[in-house]
């Protein structure tokens, strides 16, 4: 494995320590896992006034968005919502917005290193973090960083083992909701009742921290909900919410091309995923927890997939250095995004 950069925080108690000593960013909400672990919220900025007359589904029925939330008036504020470690063996994202979190209280990422984009955005934007919404799952793994892991590694730690020891891997470890009972080790990738955040029951009863990105969400209204994520050795990418209308999709894509040209700028891989990802297929792709946000909120809801720096996959591994600038530069571009929206 490669030494760990001083900046590579992606523990729950390197989270939790950081909510602590906060002073411009406020911690608004907090629940407990599965585990009693703490789930927090971190706000910058102020709730916007949404003069709420309806949910979603009657706002729309009524042919007016702005009954659910009325985003017109000239001092509405854009919102973020940024999540960390939903799947609690792919932190890079706790890292990059622990880093965030540095950057907008003191000016310099744990590096030392300033952005003045980033450390002035909570002037223009509202941002909530949420650093760690799965610590039960991060909790199962002893180690900061999959850089210099391999693939085996990641499936082990990530899905778990069946009760005879075999990998559960993926997608076979989804065949079973909640794997709590069924495994010889449960895997990262569920908090300890054995549940996937992102395939939870959306329609039933859900867990708490499901149900606390849920509460977030309504509350707030953000004009994008970024779910951070990790993928192998993906190539750097951002998934659609599958289902969703066109145009949400086009934003989508919009943001998309705008990444891949910063990114490309810096040397950075990134690629531009389609428009249909499978909805109209025979088993049609899953209803996650993306498509599940976009239609409680009615703005889009994206998952960004992160190369996690593993040695033996066909696509070539990202350094720490490499996966951490591609987060920032997430960030940047997503605020750009939100804030042209608003101006037009």
């Amino acid at each position: 494995m490669e030494n760990i950069p001083v900046y590579w925080k992606s523990g729950v108690d390197d989270a939790i320590e950081m909510l602590k000593n906060v002073k411009r960013g406020k911690v608004t909400a907090e629940i407990r896992s599965a585990g009693g672990r703490p789930v927090q919220l971190l706000v910058y900025g102020d709730k916007n006034e949404l003069n709420r007359t309806a949910n979603l589904s009657c706002a729309l029925g009524a042919g007016d968005k702005s009954c659910y939330a009325d985003k017109s008036k000239p001092d509405y504020k854009p919102t973020i919502l940024i999540v960390g470690c939903v799947h609690g063996g792919e932190f890079e994202g706790t890292v990059a917005l622990l880093n965030l979190i540095s950057l907008l209280e003191t000016g310099a990422d744990l590096k030392g290193e300033a952005n003045e984009f980033l450390s002035k955005s909570a002037e223009r934007v509202n941002i909530l973090i949420i650093p760690c919404l799965n610590p039960d799952g991060r909790s199962r793994i002893d180690f900061p960083s999959f850089v210099g892991k391999t693939f085996e590694d990641l499936r082990y730690y990530n899905q778990g083992t069946w009760k005879d020891g075999t990998l559960c891997g993926w997608p076979e470890c989804k065949k079973i909701h909640p794997m709590k009972g069924h495994c010889e080790f449960l895997g990262a990738y569920f908090n300890d009742d054995g549940v996937n955040i992102m395939h939870d029951d959306f329609f039933g009863r859900k867990a708490n921290e499901t149900q606390f990105l849920f509460d977030t969400v309504d509350m707030y209204s953000p004009d994008y909900t970024i779910l951070l994520h990790g993928g192998t050795n993906t190539v750097n990418c951002i998934l659609k919410p599958s289902y969703a209308p066109d145009a949400v999709k086009e934003d989508v894509t919009e943001l998309e091309n705008a990444m891949m040209a910063h990114c490309e700028s810096k040397n950075l891989a990134y690629h531009v995923t389609p428009m249909d990802r499978g909805e109209n297929k025979p088993t049609p792709c899953s209803f996650n927890l993306t498509s599940a946000l976009y239609h409680f909120s009615g703005e889009p809801c994206v998952t960004y997939e992160s190369n996690q720096g593993l040695t033996n996959c066909s696509s070539p591994a990202m350094t720490h250095d490499e996966i951490y600038r591609a987060h920032m530069i997430l960030f940047e571009e997503a605020i750009k995004h939100i804030e042209k929206k608003e101006e037009s």
